[in-house]
């Protein structure tokens, strides 16, 4: 209770002298109410915050290096929208293509190899694909890609993303299309 009279007062206190300075010195309303939301922000910065005892800031400062863990949950989100270069057909007879995975598509994979070297990581990962349903030419991929990662850090959120991909052994193959489908469109 007394950390809650403690600040009311102070917020009283704050309120007073600010309209005691508009008065005094006449500023423009805009420019007042702006420099006085800076003044609260600051002075809230300060006051609100928790106190702390010795063993928090261990904490704290472990939970601050502690980094979060790259999960199959964490690859299939952000493996979608991720692009490979040069994808070769698997019997060499057609034109290399690039691929961009979609959240649509259904996928298979398993994690091979996976090296995190502080906010930095790589994963190899054995992944099978084919193009979403009603594909206009439908294809199958399957093969290892690795990825390479970073820990992004936000302003309350740490989250790992994929910075870059590669191909190491995937190739696709042609489907057929589906029936019915229009071969003019």
């Amino acid at each position: 209770m007394r950390a809650t009279n403690r600040k009311d007062t102070s917020t009283r206190e704050f309120l007073v002298a600010t309209e005691l300075i508009r008065h005094v010195q006449n500023v423009p309303r805009r420019t007042f109410l702006l420099s006085s939301f800076l003044v609260l922000v600051l002075a809230c910065s300060f006051g609100c915050a928790p106190s702390s005892s010795p063993g928090d800031d261990k904490q704290s400062e472990s939970a601050a290096n502690e980094l979060p863990e790259i999960t199959d949950e964490t690859i299939r989100q952000a493996i979608n929208n991720a692009y490979i270069r040069q994808i070769p057909e698997e019997n060499g007879a057609a034109d290399p293509i690039n691929w961009n995975f979609d959240d649509s598509e259904p996928k298979k994979f398993t994690v091979v190899e996976k090296q995190v070297e502080g906010e930095r990581a790589t994963i190899i990962i054995d992944i099978k694909t084919q193009s979403a349903p009603g594909s206009r030419s439908p294809k199958y991929l399957a093969g290892q890609i690795r990825t390479k990662w970073e820990l992004q850090t936000g302003w309350a959120l740490r989250k790992w993303e994929i910075v870059e991909t590669e191909n190491v052994s995937m190739k696709y193959r042609n489907l057929p299309k589906p029936p019915g489908q229009n071969s003019n469109r």
